[in-house]
């Protein structure tokens, strides 16, 4: 008869902490200096979406050596939808890691949101640079 107790128990104990588990997969990832919480998309947060901006420039030295790839960036979108705390994940050559950043950084999104907010998220951008 005990035994069947502690079952229960177990199971109520179970049934009782999923939901707070699943908060925290929901809660931030990292926080900023400032205080702001800075979500990855999923779990409820809905990715922003690129309204405007520019792709990234060939200097003329890589469009020489005919240089071709992809730079991936990692970057935080703010609540505002502008791009800042970009960090090169992978790298091609610095001139055009460069050209990545800077293109990006005219990148204008419609920001994340999570439960109809807007909330700043950490992203990845991949920038492709092929000579034609």
């Amino acid at each position: 008869m005990r035994r069947n107790w502690v079952i229960v128990f177990a199971v109520a104990l179970v049934i009782w902490l999923g939901p707070t588990q699943l908060r925290a997969q929901e809660s931030s990832t990292e926080k900023t200096s400032n205080g702001e919480f800075v979500y990855t998309v999923g779990h409820g947060v809905k990715p922003p979406r690129r309204v405007s901006g520019s792709e990234p420039e060939y200097d003329d030295k890589s469009r020489k050596e005919k240089t071709s790839g992809t730079v991936v960036l990692s970057l935080i979108v703010t609540k505002e939808g502008r791009a800042r705390d970009i960090k090169i994940v992978k790298s091609l050559t610095s001139r055009l890691d460069e050209q990545a950043i800077k293109a990006v950084l005219t990148w204008r999104f419609e920001p994340a949101t999570k439960d109809g907010e807007p909330v700043a998220v950490r992203i990845s951008a991949e920038m492709s640079f092929n000579v034609r």
